[in-house]
């Protein structure tokens, strides 16, 4: 600014000195090159992603997509994983499922590739993986009203929940092909699966999925939902989900990436022996641990979802990060972080924690952080909207006895703004208990995303 401000004036004291002579002896001034852009200084490689939820504002209309790439921009964020399927419906245009209901702006507003329009053309590149929920579904969504009594999981008692069944074939082919829609019609730098999982060990008792269990086994009655070779079973589809989708992935779309939301319940394993033991692998049927080691995802993402403040969930929080470190396939994790559990500085704290190396020099891939609506628990309607969940806080956010909803929320939108200054700059916030207490951020240089091994 101060050289374009010199040479102004330059140009306008020559006009000056020239008035009154001849045009033809007025001096020729060149006009002064632009200066380059200055270098982008990168820290080292690692993923710091955020996931933006379609439970909240982000993308749902043009002004929400600017105000998320632009906030990325400054946060240092460069991947953002964007919720389009949230409950069989589409935040995205080119889609065989209905656009979600709460898309705002004119008809052909498609949030989805205008996430990626504005995240592509950011310096720095930000990445935009499309995050869908895969085997939930609602029982509202126009497939479960459509296909729900044929395709609908069921517990052993005959209750439903909104989920699909993994062992319905139909059910496969379905959410496969939604999954590559996307592929297929958006230029994704990646497919984030999520709920790509049974609800419990008590479920998958579909008509159909438990007719071809025991066609395929030669089982002779339904079999009790702790039946070892059952559970086996039910856990072999979900994993050939995710083995087809990502070697189809491969063949058609091979710059697209494929990861997973996967769950750590509790306390993680002390070994990978004790992965077993698990609720991802007994209860969910979600073997991650196998999906990671063998490739059929080109990263996972635990979500490490603890609060740091609780002394027993801190405790699960390390031994999960410990696993997720030292079991041979850190080269594909992307830790996640419950932000919305957690006090801004114990948030900056944990991501600080999941990029040191182990005590054995390995490092996870990066962070992910959970969510851009809900960045601590200032900033988000679990607590602000529930007056017994927010009574178990160690420190109540709220002063001013605040009880309006919408005070509520607008407050909690300016404290989620806080916390993205905060990842970038050092900053502080104002605590009911505490007064100011000040942050130190974690990303204060832009980094490139790492490298993924070859699958």
């Amino acid at each position: 600014m101060i050289r374009r401000a010199a040479v102004a004036g330059a140009l306008i004291l020559t006009s000056l000195s020239c008035t009154g002579q001849n045009a033809a002896s007025t001096p020729t001034i060149s006009p002064s090159p632009s200066p380059s852009p200055s270098p982008i200084v990168y820290g080292p490689p690692q993923y710091r992603a955020l996931w933006v939820d379609a439970f909240h504002n982000g993308m749902k209309s043009p002004a929400q997509v600017e105000k998320l790439v632009a906030d990325a921009h400054r946060a240092n964020i460069n991947a953002l994983i964007v919720q389009v399927r949230k409950a069989g419906d589409a935040y995205f245009n080119r889609s065989d499922e209905p656009r979600a209901s709460d898309i705002q702006g004119p008809a052909d507003f498609d949030p989805l590739e205008y996430v990626i329009a504005l995240a592509h053309s950011a310096v720095p590149r930000i990445e935009v993986h499309a995050w869908l929920n895969t085997f939930f579904a609602g029982e509202s969504s126009r497939v479960y009203v459509d296909h729900g009594t044929d395709w609908g999981n069921r517990a052993n008692d005959g209750s439903t929940s909104g989920y699909l069944d993994p062992g319905v074939p139909e059910v496969q082919i379905y959410t496969h092909k939604v999954f590559m829609d996307v592929a297929r019609n958006y230029d994704v730098d990646g497919l984030h699966l999520d709920f790509v999982r049974y609800p419990g060990v008590a479920w998958g008792y579909n008509p159909n999925a438990v007719s071809l269990y025991m066609q395929e086994t030669g089982a002779r009655a339904a079999p009790a939902y702790d039946d070892e070779r059952w559970k086996a079973w039910r856990r072999a589809r979900v994993t050939a989900f995710v083995q087809d989708l990502h070697a189809d992935l491969m063949s058609q779309h091979p710059g697209v990436k494929l990861s997973g939301a996967l769950i750590c319940f509790g306390g993680g394993p002390l070994t990978p022996a004790d992965w077993p033991r698990t609720s991802a692998y007994s209860s969910v049927f979600q073997d991650w641990k196998d999906w990671l080691t063998k490739g059929y995802l080109d990263f996972g993402v635990p979500m490490n979802y603890d609060s740091d403040w609780s002394g027993l969930e801190k405790g699960w929080f390390g031994r999960w990060l410990s696993f997720e470190k030292d079991s041979g396939f850190a080269n594909r994790v992307v830790t996640g972080v419950g932000a919305f559990l957690n006090y801004p500085e114990e948030t900056l704290a944990q991501i600080n924690r999941a990029l040191e190396p182990s005590a054995g020099g390995n490092h996870v891939l990066g962070v992910a952080i959970y969510s851009y609506g809900s960045t601590s628990v200032y900033g988000t309607d679990d607590f602000y909207g529930s007056p017994d969940l927010a009574s178990g806080l160690p420190r109540q956010p709220y002063s001013g006895g605040i009880k309006d909803q919408a005070a509520l929320a607008q407050r909690a939108h300016t404290f989620n703004d806080w916390f993205i200054t905060q990842l970038s700059q050092p900053d502080y916030y104002r605590d009911v208990k505490y007064g100011w207490i000040p942050t130190q951020p974690v990303f204060t240089l832009p980094a490139q995303v790492p490298e993924l091994p070859a699958a």
